[in-house]
């Protein structure tokens, strides 16, 4: 470009610039459109970032929850169940695949972490269950599960009392005396007893498995079924004790009410008098442990979450029977291949279903309920964080399922 060419050009590139600058002319449509463009572009990133803000922000929210992999010194596995009424959506099914999927950790899932049968040597299983939680109904899918699956099904005797406070010398006598019925491979053994942990006594650690309940409704159940005819024969039987008939119409919300001892559910209370008051079901996971004796402590439950996380396969509920099963039957095949099939087959189902129903059971108010959860917040913080364990289980495994 020649020298008078160019001053020629930078003239009327300043006479343009001038004519912008004072408004002689309109800006051109284009630019209008440029600016548009870039406000609703703007707008849409932020919107995104804010976005993913937020699942982060519910990711730290998980982490920072005292968990079952804290005492293991992991974290970011559980789903705070601290306030039952609070966070009573994301403890359903539905409300913890929702979760996990708006966080991404649904597809980070993966069986292989969440399975510890892996880690026991011997097809050994100790089912310690806990009363009132439909363990009767495992036990006879169980034994016909023996005869397909070919293992050895014994339990306890009716007579035994349930086993708790165990100290250390009777631990290791118990599980010797279990250990000494095995007489096939694969074993399985039943009885109410608190959780052992029998390394210690350099025996196989057998896989645990159990089922929990709802709290508040477990400990009704246990009411009304102590009080039934054929529970009060077994209690004879066993202690040649018999109450009065005042023991016998004693109603529910009554004792409630009145703060009667049996009804009684105050924080750090000790039962290790009447070990048949079956108040919590965390004792079982706990184990025998005095720290585990107060009623609704954080310790206690800390310490049975472990005891889960650590050597239990599977803690299922009958509230969830489905993915119970389903999750028994791909995380210990080798005890619970077809229990699905076999659970739903027309000539069993109804006599699994109806396991041990007691009919002398009255509704409760809910009112009622109400009272006692808020003496059970520890306790329904164990029974959630198994309920989430059991649903990652099944979702690990299911992952493409569509709510």
């Amino acid at each position: 470009m020649s020298l008078n060419a160019e001053r020629s050009y930078k003239m009327k590139l300043r006479d343009v610039e001038n004519a912008f600058k004072y408004r002689r002319i309109p800006y051109p449509k284009r630019s209008v459109e440029l600016i548009a463009l870039l406000a609703i572009s703007c707008t849409f990133f932020l919107f995104m970032h804010t976005n993913k803000l937020n699942s982060r922000l519910k990711e730290m929210e998980v982490k920072l929850q005292p968990s079952e992999f804290s005492a293991l010194g992991l974290t970011g596995n559980h789903i705070s169940g601290h306030d039952a009424g609070k966070h009573d959506d994301i403890n359903t099914l539905h409300g913890t695949y929702q979760y996990l999927k708006s966080t991404g950790q649904l597809w980070r899932l993966n069986p292989k972490f969440l399975n510890n049968t892996k880690f026991h040597t011997s097809d050994i299983i100790f089912f310690n269950r806990v009363p009132k939680t439909g363990s009767e109904t495992l036990i006879k899918l169980m034994i016909e599960l023996g005869k397909i699956n070919d293992f050895q099904n014994e339990r306890s005797p009716y007579s035994k009392p349930t086993g708790m406070y165990w100290n250390v010398e009777r631990q290791e006598q118990e599980a010797t005396r279990i250990l000494d019925l095995k007489e096939q491979p694969a074993f399985v053994y039943a009885e109410h007893m608190n959780y052992m942990n029998i390394r210690q006594f350099h025996l196989p650690q057998p896989i645990y498995i159990n089922m929990i309940r709802d709290p508040v409704e477990r400990v009704i159940s246990w009411f009304y079924y102590k009080r039934t005819p054929w529970s009060s024969i077994s209690m004879y039987k066993v202690t040649g004790k018999m109450y009065n008939r005042t023991y016998y119409i004693k109603n529910f919300e009554d004792c409630v009410l009145t703060n009667d001892a049996e009804c009684r559910y105050d924080y750090g209370l000790m039962f290790k008098n009447d070990p048949g008051d079956h108040k919590r079901q965390s004792l079982f996971f706990c184990g025998h442990s005095p720290i585990c004796e107060p009623f609704n402590t954080p310790a206690a439950i800390a310490r049975a979450k472990q005891n889960v996380e650590r050597d239990f396969s599977v803690v299922g509920s009958w509230e969830d029977a489905n993915v119970t099963l389903t999750v028994l039957e791909h995380y210990i095949p080798r005890f619970f291949k077809g229990s699905m099939e076999l659970y739903y087959e027309p000539d069993n189902g109804l006599a699994f279903l109806n396991e041990n129903i007691n009919h002398w059971k009255p509704k409760i108010s809910e009112r009622i309920k109400q009272i006692m959860r808020a003496n059970f917040t520890q306790e329904y913080e164990f029974y959630y964080f198994c309920k989430q364990r059991l649903y990652r289980q099944y979702f690990a495994i299911n992952k493409h399922l569509h709510f």
